[in-house]
């Protein structure tokens, strides 16, 4: 029996899809390399879009935050939290399952360098599986990575 979280809904079978499609791979490169059809690939990829859109609104429900906008390609969703009046983002990788991201205002404070490690290695897992291209990750602070990922994925972001 298998089993899906609210951190990761996705089965196996739609998690490699995923995986494959964010790293560029056509559907009929999929198909071809599972064994199976371009049609499995594309109702695969559906389902799991649905699967990951119903999963960050529940997530942004239980969070009390407003929904700005869904990303249903990418499994990620911007929103707005009014009581920290700040926005947030929530991102689904099929390593790491969903994740919520609370933008700061002044993100250099944060110091704790453990925290930033951690921060930073999650980030560059997530571009790596998103085939996403950001010099000098190891130089810069991790809220300069995540802001040049994320506005890669969401334009809203870009300024």
């Amino acid at each position: 029996m298998t089993s899906y979280t609210l951190a990761s809904p996705l089965s196996q079978k739609q998690k490699l899809v995923w995986r494959l499609l964010n790293k560029g791979l056509s559907a009929v490169t999929i198909a071809n390399k599972l064994n199976t059809t371009r049609q499995f690939v594309n109702q695969t990829k559906l389902s799991a879009e649905a699967k990951l859109s119903t999963t960050l609104l529940d997530v942004a429900q239980a969070n009390d935050l407003q929904v700005t906008k869904l990303y249903p390609k990418s499994g990620m969703l911007l929103a707005y939290h009014p009581a920290l009046k700040c926005k947030v983002i929530l991102t689904y990788s099929t390593n790491y399952g969903i994740k919520v991201w609370y933008w700061h205002d002044n993100p250099e404070e944060v110091t704790d360098p453990i925290f930033l490690n951690q921060t930073r290695q999650y980030l560059i897992d997530i571009i790596k599986e998103r085939c996403i291209e950001i010099e000098d990750t190891d130089k810069i602070h991790p809220s300069k990575i995540a802001h040049q990922f994320f506005s890669k994925l969401m334009p809203e972001l870009k300024t």
